[in-house]
């Protein structure tokens, strides 16, 4: 074992002392101030003193050296403890952990965010009151083996969590009691995705039970009271013949939106002439336009020419726009259609704008949504389905783009997207719908 040269140096000193207490006994026993006994007496008292000097520096050492290694082990388990604090504050989902007492002893930051920034240290119980959770957690911290279902919660700004419970052991020291870990896992989303996918069954159903229930009646009325009126037949046939194709339009567009929904995460890589796409589709509404008194305006750039976009689908795109803007807009006005480059060249921005009697601000957020309509009146008598802007915004969403619409009351409104010039930023990405 090597010495250190403090302790070289410290027994050095202890020997010289020795030695010079030695000296000093022999050199008085030879002058006779001291006898022999008494000289002794005095080196061993020496010595012991000595001895229990070099016990206790020693014993001190020792000690030292404990202090050290313990202050080592401690150091490094708050390095790891450190470590896994930060790796659970990266988790976006909220995980707590409950001591024995059921208070607080750790939240992510992901849990601060959604019950507050002064929950440590606090009971548990002021934040989760439901009697499900309570008990789960009673009976994970005490041990039990207890079977309990999905815990639900739900925040003050309608987030909606699954909370699960698991217990923690205590730690082989008995520093630490039993504790319990709490993950919260969001189905917000989800709750939200459920809540669409029923709304849009009772909205399908609806929309097919109504022109249903009409050629039922009819069917039963030309059975019955109109069976010889032949004036009457025609009339109802007329009718049931609209009621009929509106269903197989509606069935078209389900259809559609099903086909758009399956392939909305491949981005298109052909590349389509924009201008003259856009003059076609133009001139596929110009008939329908034109029994209004509305004309088009197609500027585009010079420099516009080529996009990456899948030619079906922008068609697609540009007739409901379009057909919507001959639609809805006032009698004997223009509908402007525009397309310039822009983002510094890399993408071509095609708007269309009417001349009509502009949307008001509640209705825009929700324009893109299934079977919504502004005016339901209306928009089943021009034969809409309520499905044209969500497959349009489904498109655009596969496309990289989504839909801009602006619009002012009395004034009109405008509908705007992007498409990617090649060469210019390579394939499009499909962007995902926001919440």
């Amino acid at each position: 074992m090597s010495v250190s040269l403090k302790e070289y140096r410290r027994l050095l000193n202890e020997r010289s002392i020795i030695m010079m207490i030695t000296l000093a006994l022999v050199i008085l026993w030879y002058f006779g101030q001291v006898s022999l006994l008494g000289a002794i007496i005095v080196f061993a008292t020496a010595w012991t003193l000595l001895i229990q000097l070099r016990i206790k520096r020693r014993m001190e050492s020792l000690r030292l050296m404990r202090e050290t290694v313990r202050e080592q082990r401690r150091t490094t388990k708050q390095g790891a403890m450190t470590v896994r604090a930060n790796t659970l504050n990266r988790l976006p989902s909220p995980v707590l952990l409950i001591d024995d007492q059921q208070r607080i002893a750790f939240a992510n930051q992901a849990a601060l965010d959604l019950l507050g920034s002064d929950i440590l240290n606090n009971d548990v119980v002021l934040y989760l009151r439901q009697s499900n959770f309570v008990n789960a957690l009673d009976a994970v911290i005490s041990g039990k083996q207890v079977e309990f279902g999905t815990i639900r919660y739900t925040s003050s700004n309608e987030r909606s969590f699954d909370v699960t419970v698991a217990p923690v052991p205590a730690s082989d020291d008995g520093t630490i009691g039993a504790q319990a870990m709490v993950f919260f896992y969001e189905v917000t989303s989800l709750l939200k995705t459920e809540q669409m996918r029923a709304d849009f069954v009772a909205n399908a159903s609806h929309e097919l039970r109504t022109p249903l229930t009409s050629l039922i009646g009819f069917i039963e009325t030309l059975q019955g009271p109109a069976m010889d009126d032949q004036e009457a037949q025609q009339r109802f046939l007329g009718i049931m013949q609209k009621e009929a194709e509106r269903m197989v339009r509606l069935i078209d567009d389900l259809l559609s939106l099903s086909r758009i929904e399956m392939s909305r995460h491949v981005a298109p890589t052909s590349t389509i002439d924009l201008p003259q796409l856009i003059a076609s589709s133009i001139n596929t509404v110009l008939p329908q336009a034109s029994e209004r008194g509305i004309k088009f305006d197609q500027q585009t750039a010079p420099d516009v020419k080529m996009v990456v976009a899948d030619a079906d689908q922008i068609t697609q795109v540009l007739l409901n726009l379009l057909s919507n803007a001959a639609k809805y807009a006032e009698r004997g006005t223009t509908v402007h259609v525009t397309a310039t480059p822009h983002y510094g060249g890399r993408h071509v921005t095609i708007t269309i704008r009417d001349e009509g009697p502009g949307i008001a601000p509640e209705h825009l957020a929700r324009l893109t949504e299934r079977f919504y309509r502004v005016d339901t009146a209306r928009s089943r008598k021009m034969g809409g389905t309520g499905l044209g802007l969500a497959i349009v915004k489904h498109i655009l969403l596969r496309h990289g783009s989504q839909m801009e619409i602006k619009s002012q009351l009395g004034k009109g409104t405008s509908f705007s997207f992007r498409l990617p010039i090649p060469g210019k930023v390579g394939q499009a990405q499909p962007v995902t719908e926001a919440s």
